[in-house]
């Protein structure tokens, strides 16, 4: 049985490479998750020994072709529902500081083993032949992904792109990976400051949302001193809550991208130090911002609420202001959602039983005095005085009297 079953694009585009005097390979992350036993999700085709210009061709003979970027040789193939990135051996070097200051170049007589040596970790140097069903592992990945262990490929090379230190933080979240000595070393040295927001965000999404648990991420990030570097808020002991929150089922992801961010800060100010640092605002469709300041605060709500106030007094008056399906699984707080499921509030406050115009039409007159009476209303709403409109009408005529 073949290491993994491609769709037939991929058979085809190998086929079609073999035939045109190349090769095509499956590698990097679909064949280290083939290896780890887990289902294929990207489709990256590496393809030696055919220049640009007839690998074009090639393509546009199989499908749809988006040039990702021509000039070294980066495309996307498309057939139906599969889609492919296909690309040349590339050789990568130096050219400026940070993630951006590496200059890349297509070189399709670069060699299996040469084409290995440009990425990051062994367990991501990986090729697979689907024709011939064999594995090409130079340096010894597979091994590695065995043994659970994340190291580089080449020492020399991998400091010359400081994303790949975080990237060794999210791989050993998400795999439960060690980390090799000498590979931690590497990242230690890392000029992280050089990195953009948004590259650092992209790693610490996969940490939170991706790690199993995040918690050996996050002891990484410490032993290297990446916190300190990109997110000095986090540069503390993995926060108490953080795998058990990660193991919540919560859709959608912006959601639950938000409760972790609150669940990664002990408080709101370290959240917000977070979030400035990484430029978080809206993130797919949701105002995560938002939404983990409030989690952040309705965490601090619960946790100083007076012992003398009810349960369901306490829920109705959080609900105000942050969600509390969300704030239930933050706090650790099973009765907490099961009084919000009672009340109808876990997504959404109390609705407002009484208005302007009720106020007016009860006597009140314009202006501030509206603003006071309905706030009066709404406290005993929250307060549990009365939960329908009527009571709450009898309720405000025996106070106008």
């Amino acid at each position: 049985m073949p290491l993994v079953v491609l769709p037939p694009l991929v058979q085809a585009l190998c086929r079609a490479a073999r035939d045109a005097g190349g090769r095509a390979l499956l590698v990097g992350g679909g064949v280290r998750d083939a290896l780890r036993g887990e289902p294929t999700h990207d489709l990256d085709v590496e393809v030696h020994g055919i220049a640009v210009g007839e690998l074009r061709a090639m393509l546009d003979r199989l499908g749809r072709v988006s040039e990702v970027g021509r000039s070294f040789g980066v495309f996307k193939l498309r057939q139906g529902d599969c889609e492919i990135d296909v690309s040349l051996p590339r050789r990568d070097s130096k050219s400026g500081p940070g993630h951006r200051g590496i200059q890349v170049t297509a070189d399709p007589d670069l060699g299996i083993v040469e084409a290995a040596r440009r990425r990051d970790l062994t367990i991501n140097a990986i090729a697979y032949d689907p024709l011939l069903d064999k594995i090409e592992d130079p340096f010894e990945g597979a091994r590695d992904v065995e043994r659970g262990v994340l190291r580089a490929v080449d020492e020399s090379t991998f400091v010359e792109d400081p994303l790949r230190a975080l990237r060794v933080i999210q791989f050993a979240a998400r795999f439960g990976y060690g980390v090799h000595p000498s590979l931690e070393s590497l990242c230690r040295a890392m000029p992280l400051a050089e990195l953009p927001p948004e590259r650092v965000l992209g790693e610490v999404e996969k940490l939170l949302l991706m790690g199993r648990p995040p918690s050996r991420g996050w002891e990484v990030a410490r032993a290297t001193g990446a916190w300190r570097k990109v997110v000095p808020a986090w540069d503390a002991e993995v926060p108490a809550d953080l795998d058990r929150v990660a193991a919540c089922d919560v859709q959608p992801p912006g959601r639950r991208f938000a409760l972790l961010l609150a669940a990664a800060s002990v408080d709101e100010a370290g959240l917000l130090a977070a979030l400035d640092q990484l430029h978080i605002f809206r993130w797919r469709g949701t105002d995560v911002r938002k939404l983990a300041v409030a989690l952040a605060r309705g965490r601090a709500a619960w946790h100083d609420a007076r012992d003398d106030v009810s349960l369901d007094t306490r829920a109705r008056r959080l609900a105000e202001d942050v969600e509390l399906e969300l704030l239930s699984l933050l706090v650790n707080a099973p009765d907490l959602r099961e009084s919000a499921a009672r009340l109808g509030i876990l997504r959404a406050p109390l609705p407002h039983l009484l208005g302007g115009r009720d106020a007016a039409a009860l006597g009140v007159a314009p202006g501030r005095a509206v603003g006071e009476f309905l706030a009066g209303v709404r406290e005993a709403q929250l307060n549990g005085e009365f939960t329908t409109r009527d009571d709450a009408l009898t309720w405000a005529r025996a106070r106008r009297r």
